[in-house]
């Protein structure tokens, strides 16, 4: 086989993937990490793979994102409602008009607390 068929022939699979994924709604993005993150990104890919090979980095990530969503019930009741406006957080008084519309007042959830949302863990 030549190699500009073999060419016309890998371009044609690419447009078939690329129209088959644009079908199904996936969306392709690109992130860039740290060298830290990948590091990090390997060792869970590692972890939730055992015993078998790791997973796939895509995998992965598609794997935290379902974990992470399926624990936003459960921080919403953590974080109740708002001592201010009284709308259930995070959202608050943002609900109510575009970046909120207590923000920046001193008993505001979003001027006080908005930034422990996810609580900082201790970097190992």
């Amino acid at each position: 086989m030549s190699d500009e068929r073999k060419r016309k022939q890998a371009a044609i699979r690419a447009k078939r993937l690329r129209e088959k994924r644009k079908n199904s709604g996936e969306q392709d993005i690109r992130v860039s990490l740290s060298e830290l993150e990948q590091q990090k990104l390997s060792e869970i890919s590692q972890f939730f793979g055992y015993p078998n090979e790791p997973i796939a980095d895509v995998e992965t990530l598609q794997s935290l994102i379902h974990r992470v969503h399926a624990e936003i019930p459960t921080i919403e009741k953590q974080l109740g409602k708002c001592s201010k406006c009284g709308e259930q957080l995070p959202q608050g008084c943002a609900k109510l008009r575009e970046g909120g519309l207590f923000k920046g007042d001193a008993t505001c959830w979003h001027t006080i607390n908005r930034n422990r949302l996810i609580p900082l863990r201790s970097q190992q």
